[in-house]
């Protein structure tokens, strides 16, 4: 899958280019450290530790570091604009010294060296939501190639984490059996169609790890997340590359998927594994990601405790009629007892 000459050259060609097309960011950087070393975290610049803000996690490629993957991705210059936290994790290193990911059964733990990078990035979610006031119905991923393999499996085995994630040149595991999403999340793929690392069609890495096309993996997360057989009828078109125009197609099923779960994929024509987007990705992306939140949980209407939301219920609710602030019966938090909190109620009746 990975020759050191062919990662050599692809290293050249991505830091050649992001020296000449990356800008300055204002955004301010800290670390955090979840029992693997230190993990940089950037922050508004005009960061105020009480406001919760979205959490962004970026898992890098294979042979990557999340400082290398940033400076190509730069989603630092969108800290600031977009109002987020941005985290660079790394993955571990092989016995050949490449950083990567323990992701699914296709990619990449080519010496069977079996980290559990999942229960860390778990942990991890935890120690940035410790250290900074995280919006709890705004934590993705993004993931480029490796770390877009690691972000399907992410939301595979952390159900309900994970609002949504972003992957580019990767897919989910093979056998839709292995993943099935228990709680709708919204998936965004972008691929090239001439990616010859990970392939738009499908295919099968040397080490014997095979992965679906992008356009199954589209259509197996749609079924997850209670979609359509069709995608939306209107997909339209992107501006991914600087200079092309809206070159890149959108197909999305979104309107006929459950509440919180969308499919969408951005396919890059006559783009490879690493095209040159400068801040385009950066800026679509994260602007596609945080207009999606996880909705609201639903408030639990059995105010006595019954198993059961029934008059007994109602009446509680009504003798809390009014401003009552921090009332069980005060469902949506606004501090009053009012008719949203009643339509909770009677949305949960128990016949």
């Amino acid at each position: 899958m990975i020759t050191t000459s062919w990662l050599t050259a692809l290293l050249v060609v991505v830091l050649a280019d992001l020296l000449a097309t990356r800008g300055a960011v204002a955004a301010e950087s800290a670390y955090v450290d979840a029992g693997r070393g230190d993990v940089r975290i950037v922050r508004p610049s005009d960061f105020d530790p009480a406001e919760p803000l979205p959490l962004i996690m970026l898992l890098h490629a294979y042979a990557y570091s999340g400082e290398i993957e940033e400076a190509y991705l730069q989603l630092s210059s969108q800290v600031d604009a977009q109002r987020f936290i941005l985290c660079l994790p790394n993955g571990r290193r092989n016995f050949t010294g490449q950083r990567y990911w323990n992701a699914t059964d296709a990619c990449c733990d080519i010496f069977n060296q079996s980290p559990d990078d999942s229960g860390y990035l778990r942990g991890l979610v935890d120690v940035v939501g410790d250290a900074y006031a995280i919006d709890p119905r705004r934590i993705h991923l993004i993931g480029h190639s490796n770390g877009g393999f690691m972000a399907h499996r992410m939301i595979c085995e952390h159900d309900g984490l994970f609002a949504g994630i972003a992957t580019l040149a990767s897919a989910t595991y093979l056998d839709a059996d292995a993943c099935t999403l228990e709680t709708p999340v919204h998936v965004l793929q972008v691929h090239g169609t001439l990616d010859v690392v990970v392939l738009y069609g499908g295919g099968c890495f040397v080490s014997g790890g095979c992965y679906p096309s992008a356009e199954e993996t589209q259509r197996h997360v749609a079924a997850d997340n209670g979609c359509g057989d069709s995608p939306d009828p209107r997909g339209g078109s992107i501006d991914l590359v600087p200079g092309g125009g809206a070159e890149s197609t959108v197909s999305a099923y979104a309107s006929t998927c459950a509440s919180g779960g969308s499919a969408e994929l951005w396919t890059v024509p006559a783009a490879g594994h690493n095209p040159p987007f400068g801040t385009r990705f950066a800026e679509e992306v994260v602007a596609w990601l945080l207009a999606r939140p996880a909705p609201m949980p639903v408030p639990d209407a059995d105010l006595n405790g019954d198993d059961r939301v029934t008059a007994a219920d109602l009446g509680i609710l009504l003798a809390s009629w009014g401003d009552c602030a921090g009332c069980d019966a005060d469902f949506d938090g606004n501090g009053i007892v009012a008719g949203l909190d009643l339509g909770v109620l009677l949305g949960q009746w128990t016949p």
